[in-house]
């Protein structure tokens, strides 16, 4: 059993990622993707792996390239990518600011977006932006080679957020070149829908009281 406790939780959110730091930190990384998620990495591949807590790693990437290319007037690689993935026309320049960065998708309000774009664009490049903002309590990366994004709450996801957490982390495993990515949900009871999209559904009594 984990020795867990934690006083006074300031939410439920922070109580949740408490309770996940306390089992990835009794467990080890390497213990808990092979025992709960079923992972056959070598370990010497696994003994890389590095995690994050309440993270969102697609913001953060954007963010990061924004920083890299600085002035781009011309169609970039990451715009070409992204837009592939969308099923958008791949020459499809994305807003740039007067000074020719490119504007980040987070700031994308549909407002904006009608201003810059035709109707039949709207609809999807919104969905970029929910993407931007899809946040996982914990991401555990091996460089170079997978993501294991995991959502962890109290109760069980709805739908919509499945199908966001999962669309982010096919995003981001095609942006980084990774051979795969696995969505990995702690609930209690265990997550039953989407099981299409949830490479491992957990519940938090068998990691806790294993």
């Amino acid at each position: 059993m984990v020795d867990f406790a934690l006083s006074n939780p300031q939410s439920d959110c922070s109580y949740q990622i408490a309770r996940l730091q306390a089992i990835l930190s009794n467990l080890g990384i390497r213990a808990f993707l092979n025992k709960f998620v079923g992972c056959q990495c070598p370990e010497e591949v696994l003994a890389q792996a590095k995690v994050c807590y309440k993270n969102r790693p697609l913001l953060n990437y954007f963010l990061n390239e924004a920083k890299k290319l600085k002035h781009v007037p011309y169609l970039t690689e990451l715009e070409q990518e992204v837009n592939a993935y969308l099923k958008l026309p791949l020459d499809l320049k994305w807003p740039r600011n007067k000074k020719g960065h490119l504007r980040h998708p987070k700031s994308w309000t549909r407002k904006f977006l009608a201003k810059v774009y035709p109707e039949e664009y709207i609809p999807v490049l919104s969905y970029l932006r929910k993407l931007v903002f899809v946040e996982y309590e914990a991401v555990i990366e091996v460089p170079k080679r997978a993501f294991f994004f995991i959502k962890a709450a109290q109760a069980p996801f709805p739908d919509a957020q499945i199908d966001r957490a999962y669309a982010c982390g096919e995003l981001l495993t095609r942006l980084h070149r990774y051979h795969r990515f696995r969505l990995i949900t702690i609930t209690t009871p265990k997550t039953v829908v989407k099981l299409d999209k949830i490479d491992k559904a957990l519940s938090w009594q068998e990691l806790e009281y294993r």
